[in-house]
């Protein structure tokens, strides 16, 4: 059973990700279309097991294949997106549907969600807070990393001869090459997150006259 999910791994992600869709979208049209509050709330609970059911998916594909593979970090994404800027973006397209089907009646159509402007220490703690949710994601991500896949053999050979390496240009920090290439390329993202957040401590951003 548990190599019949890892073969057909992809499949059942995207029967997943039509789930969630489906689902959501059932909670929309019953909520708003049809008015029925109480009972477009049974999606909720079939949108979290789907959640689960994706999270399954890339643990039994480790455990069957026993390294770690794109598979798995799309899988980890995807959960932790939920778990972070998706519940945003949710509201914002409940919002969205609300106002459509307002104007669809005939009805009042409620007020756009406001977009507060944050200037000085305001600003400057709100981007520290997306800072430190894309801290915890780079971390745990990376933590993944090491458990599962480890370091290249490389990272000793660099830390006992560092220019040698660096000249040399054969530094792999995983030993599965796809891995390091997105670590890489995520790291830099993260770094220049760094920087544009820091440069927020240093400058706080001031409201135009």
């Amino acid at each position: 059973m548990l190599e019949f999910l890892s073969s057909y791994r992809y499949i059942f992600l995207v029967g997943a990700e039509v789930v969630f869709w489906g689902a959501l979208t059932s909670f929309l049209i019953l909520r708003y279309v049809f008015r029925l509050e109480k009972v477009s709330f049974i999606a909720i609970p079939i949108i979290l097991i789907n959640e689960c059911f994706i999270a399954f998916l890339g643990y039994i594909d480790y455990q069957v294949t026993g390294k770690f593979s794109a598979f798995q970090v799309i899988t980890l994404i995807i959960i932790l997106y939920s778990l972070t800027y998706g519940k945003k973006d949710l509201k914002r397209l409940d919002h969205f549907v609300k106002r459509q089907v307002a104007k669809w009646r005939g009805e009042a159509v409620p007020s756009k969600l406001p977009v507060e402007k944050l200037y000085g220490w305001t600003h400057t703690k709100q981007e520290l807070k997306d800072w430190f949710i894309h801290l915890f994601i780079y971390l745990t991500v990376h933590s993944v990393f090491i458990f599962t896949i480890g370091f290249h053999d490389d990272i000793a050979q660099f830390l006992d001869h560092p220019s040698f390496s660096i000249q040399s240009g054969q530094i792999h920090l995983f030993k599965n090459e796809t891995i390091t290439r997105i670590s890489f390329v995520w790291t830099i993202v993260f770094l220049t997150d760094t920087l544009i957040t820091l440069s927020y401590i240093i400058f706080p951003k001031r409201k135009k006259d």
